[in-house]
């Protein structure tokens, strides 16, 4: 249960960032009914945590699902995205 829980946690918080006009991994974003779906799922799973292990320790775990999700992403996109680049290389000065 806390596997699929945690499983449509961030499957949410992967929709919310992949509908967001600011994301770098698609070249365009979903539509916003990948963010009502996100929103729906992340609200569930909220709910989902606060009923299977009590309100206090359900929804403070559920946070830091969401947390991780929601920061790892984001970087490792950011990271995929900018690191990988053909042409671009890394100098010890910054310079490309």
């Amino acid at each position: 249960m806390l596997l699929l829980l945690s499983a449509v946690l961030l499957a949410g918080t992967f929709l919310l960032y992949l509908s967001d006009r600011q994301q770098r991994a698609l070249d365009r974003p979903l539509p916003p009914a990948a963010r009502l779906a996100g929103l729906v799922m992340v609200a569930g799973a909220f709910a989902g945590w606060g009923w299977h292990l009590g309100p206090g320790v359900g929804l403070f775990t559920a946070l830091w699902v969401f947390a991780l999700g929601a920061m790892g992403l984001p970087m490792l996109v950011g990271h995929w995205v900018d690191s990988y680049r053909a042409g671009r290389r890394k100098t010890s000065r910054g310079r490309v």
